[in-house]
């Protein structure tokens, strides 16, 4: 396996754990979080669509890039965008 997918798939798993653990604890509290992650990452997801529309940039909207907009927030949507820039130039 390479170095990168390693990291990847430890970052995945720490995730989990951690939505894991939230929803054992409190059920209900970890879906309203997560469906507030959603609609949080929807609408910063639709900001960039329409702002990057003027610059000639999209990001894909699917569920992998909604989750990690909603959960990580700004800092998970600037990583969206310097990820499609890099695997794309």
């Amino acid at each position: 396996m390479h170095v990168s997918s390693v990291w990847l798939w430890c970052g995945a798993v720490l995730l989990g754990a951690l939505v894991a653990s939230q929803f054992f604890q409190k059920p209900s509290r970890a879906f309203l979080w997560m469906l507030r992650g959603l609609v949080v990452g929807c609408l910063l997801m639709v900001v960039v669509d329409v702002i990057g529309s003027y610059l000639g940039f999209h990001l894909p909207v699917n569920p992998v890039t909604v989750l990690a907009a909603g959960f990580l927030g700004l800092p998970g949507l600037a990583a969206l965008a310097v990820l499609h820039l890099w695997v794309l130039a």
